[in-house]
């Protein structure tokens, strides 16, 4: 029986050779053998949607969306692919959706605070951080697939600054802007990665230009965010 990684594997070489239709039998092969695997139902979708075969694509991103109810990535190609069939409406609400959920992702990268860190046990942290690697190198493979995936970044960036690894954050979180400059949450990640690297007029500027497309998108989280972190920056002594 065909092993699923090599499949997948396969299926991602065909693709960055352009080779659409090849890539998709091998990724069909392998979702028969897997039919709820998040990796081939995503990548499988994206195919369909470069071949034009939208109402395939969107039946197999709302499968990945019942399989994982928190894959930011599901609702932002479902918003995609509605918008190249017309369904402006339902486009709209699954742009709200995926922006809901990366949201919540950025809000639960944040719930441990550097104090409970400190808190937890050696054995603890090896476990804690084998679990951001794996969710790094998941991320990874996200962009790979499509190198214009912005909440791919974005959530690369959250998962490099769980790890502590500031730099890194940096440069994902900035090809987030790059990709959208209208993504305000990835100005918020950017800031506070600026920060953590103590580089505080970069994390200014980043604020500074963020809150408008925050504000002009409604984005009232990230707008809060960047509006709290430069009045601290306003604080003497900070």
């Amino acid at each position: 029986m065909p092993d699923i990684k090599i499949l997948y594997q396969e299926a991602i070489r065909l693709f960055k050779s352009n080779q659409m239709e090849a890539s998709a039998r091998k990724l069909e092969e392998a979702l028969h053998l897997a039919p709820q695997n998040p990796d081939v139902l995503e990548a499988l979708g994206v195919i369909y949607g470069r071949l034009n075969r939208f109402d395939e694509a969107i039946e197999l991103m709302k499968k990945l969306a019942g399989v994982d109810p928190d894959n930011v990535m599901a609702h932002t190609n479902l918003s995609q692919f509605y918008v190249r069939k017309g369904m402006i409406q339902e486009a709209e609400h699954e742009q709200a959706e995926a922006r809901r959920l990366s949201w919540k992702a950025d809000l639960r990268a944040k719930k441990v605070s550097d104090s409970d860190i400190e808190k937890l046990s050696l054995e603890d942290e090896p476990s804690k951080l084998a679990a951001i690697e794996r969710k790094i190198e998941q991320y990874k493979k996200v962009i790979e697939f499509d190198p214009n995936d912005v909440l791919g970044y974005f959530t690369l960036g959250t998962a490099y600054t769980q790890g502590k690894r500031f730099s890194e954050a940096v440069a994902a979180f900035q090809k987030a802007i790059e990709v959208n400059p209208e993504h305000s949450p990835s100005y918020v990640g950017l800031g506070e990665a600026f920060e953590a690297l103590n580089k505080k007029e970069d994390a200014i500027q980043i604020y500074k230009r963020g809150i408008p497309v925050a504000d002009r998108r409604g984005d009232i989280v990230p707008l809060r965010k960047m509006e709290s972190r430069l009045r601290k920056f306003s604080q003497p002594n900070l």
